[in-house]
């Protein structure tokens, strides 16, 4: 994949994504800077290498390949010839070798990006994939040419594109790799702030009159547009979340035995997803409520909570509140990007109350070893709690 990266560098122009990997490539060998001038050079040497910037990669690879393999039969290659067979195949030997060069070139359209995991992701309803990076500015554009978003510091804007709403509803899926968070303006003008380890899925732009659905894994907090002719709802594993306009938590992850809803401003209602709306079989919620949803039978209890528990995520602490370390192994890996090991089987079910705010890992993890005595190693992002 990086040799058609590099390329579409050549041509002169790479989506977002395909600049930080052509970046990363770069840095991954100091070699790697000199293969790229040297590619560079190459074009200036052959006139039809010159105006490969017009061609595909298919025709690209063809020249290269007589670059490479000059058609001189039933004679010995001049000295010369040979010379610069070797100069050129020099060029190319750094980066992943001819028969690679190949494949990239001829089966371009089957070949996928290889994706970090660390990576925020875009993906497009045509099946395109973005990669996001938290800083830096850029248009979020398909391939016919269609603005779909913008992208600055952080934040995914849509409400200023220019989506034909009378089409049918196109969705995109952001998704948020661990120890990262972001940010969503909707079409409608709702935010959308996402956690760490959260994917949703929405539509590129909202059709009026119609009710405006997203659908969340993880954790985010609302702040919905108001619209009384289009209601905004939720839709996160067994439940449905419905509003006109308010400001809610929703925290959802797949290993959430219940998933907790907590409004700030408005009113939500609550139901099981995929049954028929109908105020009677709903619950309804008033400012500073939280609804606890098991998933298992469709039950809710609610409870009056200091809401800035459930938001403060969004300013960078990590609340632990009665807590069993088993789970909180779990907060750990998404909120700080690591992954982690317990062989302490002891210490999965204690349960811990505590607040974190500029703490390292380590200074987390020592946290709890003050309170119950336990040994742990660090080893990159992995960490290993030992028996």
């Amino acid at each position: 994949m990086i040799v058609k990266i590099i390329l579409k560098k050549l041509k002169g122009h790479l989506s977002e994504e395909e600049e930080i990997l052509f970046e990363k490539w770069l840095a991954e060998d100091d070699e790697n800077p000199f293969t790229f001038q040297r590619l560079s050079n190459l074009q200036g040497k052959s006139k039809e290498f010159q105006d490969i910037h017009h061609l595909d990669p298919q025709r690209a690879w063809k020249i290269i390949q007589r670059e490479l393999h000059p058609n001189k039969p039933n004679r010995r290659p001049a000295a010369t010839s040979h010379i610069k067979f070797i100069r050129y195949a020099a060029v190319f030997v750094g980066i992943v070798g001819l028969s690679l060069l190949y494949r990239a070139f001829y089966a371009e359209e089957q070949v996928e990006i290889a994706l970090d995991p660390t990576a925020i992701r875009l993906e497009l309803g045509n099946g395109e994939t973005r990669i996001l990076s938290q800083s830096g500015s850029t248009e979020i554009v398909t391939k016919d040419g269609n603005v779909l978003g913008s992208k600055a510091d952080g934040v995914v804007d849509y409400s200023q594109n220019n989506v034909d709403e009378n089409d049918v509803e196109v969705y995109n899926t952001l998704h948020i790799p661990n120890g990262k968070k972001f940010k969503i303006v909707l079409s409608d003008g709702t935010t959308v702030n996402l956690n760490a380890g959260s994917t949703l899925e929405y539509p590129v732009k909202f059709i009026k009159g119609k009710h405006r659905k997203v659908t969340l894994i993880g954790e985010a907090f609302f702040d919905v547009t108001k619209d009384e002719k289009s209601p905004f709802i939720v839709t996160s594993r067994s439940l449905d979340i419905r509003v006109l306009g308010t400001k809610f938590n929703v925290t959802s992850y797949p290993e959430d035995v219940d998933q907790k809803t907590v409004l700030v401003e408005g009113a939500v209602r609550l139901y099981e997803s995929g049954g028929m709306y109908d105020q009677d079989n709903s619950t309804l919620l008033a400012p500073g409520d939280m609804a606890s949803w098991e998933g298992d039978n469709n039950k809710v209890s609610v409870e009056q909570v200091d809401t800035e528990l459930y938001t403060s995520w969004m300013q960078g602490k990590l609340v632990l509140k009665g807590m069993k370390f088993k789970d909180i192994e779990k907060r750990l890996e998404r909120h700080y990007g690591v992954s982690i090991q317990n062989k302490n089987k002891e210490l999965e079910d204690r349960v811990f109350t505590a607040t974190f705010d500029v703490e390292t890992i380590e200074e987390v993890l020592n946290t709890f070893v003050s309170e119950t005595s336990f040994d742990y190693v660090i080893e990159n992002d992995q960490i290993t709690i030992l028996e």
